[in-house]
């Protein structure tokens, strides 16, 4: 009686029975989903994160997966040692993979900062703090109105960091850079005007300011606290010429020429080239030299090089599969 109260799970999580059924049932479940929900793969992940009564029948259908393998390794060892290689590859592979994807949906951790030349960051899982030494935009000097479509890049953007040993290291928009157990992407990239606001001779407001503009006849909003004005900023042509019925504009990308209207309310109470500086009531807004900034995402993924070692193993274990039914089939296999 005690033996098969112990014996039972193992023949039920080990049967191909229990296998075919979670597999199922996991399909079901998911045509399901993309039925009645819009995002389903997106429901999915955040249901095996989140949930512990998926998190079991996962982790059910993970141990019934390799039971299954480890009952048929031993009859095809039997048959031929060779063939237990050639077979046993693509099995692993599924499993592993799928493990990874279950370790990256559940222990997956991420997140995201406004960083400029010289800031430190430290992601909060990570004692490994680095310094941004350099930001290179990647963007063309100058573009005209009529090359906006070939894009503004001249490369993608990159910055370099400095570890606490001095080492330095570079991160790109793709693929992540792995620094550490941690990777770093560039999520987004822009530029920062510097802005002050003053009264005569005194400073009230000084900094740089986070600008969604990198693109010619881009705008963005920004404010002062605590000061009751909205400033449209929106960058403008260093110069426009008129050839014949085609206006070309030319814009600096790097050093951009800005121009700032001024709300209050919902009506424009001021307006001009910020460089110069723009009178609002009795204050003075004026911009200095640019930066840039850089939306940096920070992600903690233990499950990537899983999915990683199960994706090499099933590119690997798909044509010795192959050859191993195929040999099987002839009745010369390995």
């Amino acid at each position: 009686m005690v033996s098969n109260v112990i014996t039972f799970p193992y023949r039920l999580l080990s049967s191909r029975a229990f296998l075919f059924w979670a597999m199922g049932c996991w399909i079901l479940y998911y045509v399901i989903s993309a039925i009645w929900l819009k995002e389903a793969f997106g429901a999915f992940v955040g249901g095996l994160r989140e949930n512990l009564f998926m998190q079991v029948p996962y982790i059910l259908f993970l141990v019934s997966a390799c039971l299954n393998i480890m009952r048929a390794s031993f009859d095809v060892f039997r048959k031929s040692r060779a063939g237990l290689v050639f077979w046993l590859v693509l099995p692993l592979g599924l499993v592993l993979f799928f493990t990874g994807f279950f370790m990256s949906t559940t222990m997956r951790e991420s997140g995201q900062r406004f960083v400029g030349e010289g800031d430190l960051f430290r992601p909060p899982w990570s004692s490994q703090e680095y310094r941004i030494t350099d930001i290179e935009p990647g963007l063309k000097d100058t573009l005209s109105s009529s090359e906006i479509y070939t894009g503004i890049f001249a490369h993608e953007p990159k910055l370099r960091v400095m570890d606490n040993l001095s080492q330095v290291s570079e991160i790109g928009a793709f693929p992540p850079s792995q620094l550490g157990s941690t990777y770093y992407h560039i999520l987004n990239f822009g530029i920062a005007p510097g802005v002050i606001l003053s009264d005569g001779k005194k400073i009230l407001s000084q900094g740089y300011m986070v600008l969604r503009i990198i693109t010619p006849g881009s705008s963005d909003v920004f404010e002062i606290a605590p000061y009751p004005y909205r400033f449209v900023a929106s960058m403008e042509p260093e110069t426009t010429v008129q050839g014949g019925q085609d206006t070309v504009s030319q814009f600096r990308l790097k050093q951009p020429r800005f121009h700032v209207r001024v709300f209050s309310g919902e009506q424009v109470i001021a307006e001009g080239d910020p460089d110069r500086g723009i009178e609002v009531d009795n204050l003075k807004l004026t911009f200095f030299s640019p930066t840039y900034w850089v939306l940096l995402e920070a992600v903690k993924d233990p499950g990537i090089a899983v999915m990683h070692a199960g994706v090499v193993m099933l590119t690997i274990g798909l044509p010795m599969a192959f050859i191993f039914f195929v040999l099987r089939r002839k009745g010369a296999g390995p």
